[in-house]
């Protein structure tokens, strides 16, 4: 109680100084705007020193919103540091173009992910062979989604993606060294695993 009536009187006493006196509290308010000015130019001085540090940027085009293979692509052009660029930025617009493999947003859109005619062709791996699955157990994979192939409990290649559906009727890529095996084990029923 007695600290809150020392602090109460100091409170007061310094009330009856700065009243008659309204240039103190003019100093402090440009004092402090003089600091907050200057604590806003160095933050942002920082962050222009952060940027040169990153070096040249190049526009690229960037995902706008999320798309799976076989889906249109929306994307932006965007300003990015050439530091953090992956290889092969597409050049071309790919807006509208079918995507080969699943963008994010923000990602950026590079050769590989575009899908020039938005044919099943196109969306199969260089080095890679499509096979139509007749499934014994239909896994309602969707185009673009990537899946184990097996049979008899054996599996044929862990490696495997939907390019097309048919009537039902998935067409897979599988790399080229294990496709005929992919299309001899449709004789005995095969079954796609979908992977996380």
């Amino acid at each position: 109680m007695r600290l809150h009536l020392v602090v109460g009187r100091r409170t007061a006493a310094l009330r009856r100084w700065l009243a008659p006196r309204p240039w103190v509290r003019r100093v402090v308010l440009v004092a402090s705007a003089a600091v907050f000015v200057t604590a806003v130019a160095d933050h942002r001085h920082d962050l222009t020193a952060a940027r040169a540090a990153w070096g040249d940027t190049k526009p690229v085009w960037v995902a706008r919103t999320d798309s799976v293979a076989g889906e249109p692509i929306s994307a932006e052009l965007v300003e990015l540091p050439l530091a953090v660029l992956p290889v092969r930025p597409t050049d071309a617009d790919p807006n509208g173009v079918v995507a080969r493999q699943s963008l994010t947003t923000g990602e950026v859109v590079v050769a590989v992910d575009v899908a020039p005619d938005g044919a099943p062709a196109d969306l199969i791996p260089g080095g890679w062979l499509a096979v139509p699955i007749a499934e014994a157990t239909e896994a309602h994979a969707r185009v673009g989604e990537r899946v184990v192939v097996t049979t008899d409990g054996v599996i044929v290649s862990d490696r495997a993606l939907v390019v097309d559906t048919n009537d039902g009727v998935p067409l897979v890529a599988v790399p080229a060294e294990v496709a005929p095996l992919v299309a001899l084990a449709n004789d005995t029923g095969v079954t796609l695993l979908r992977t996380p």
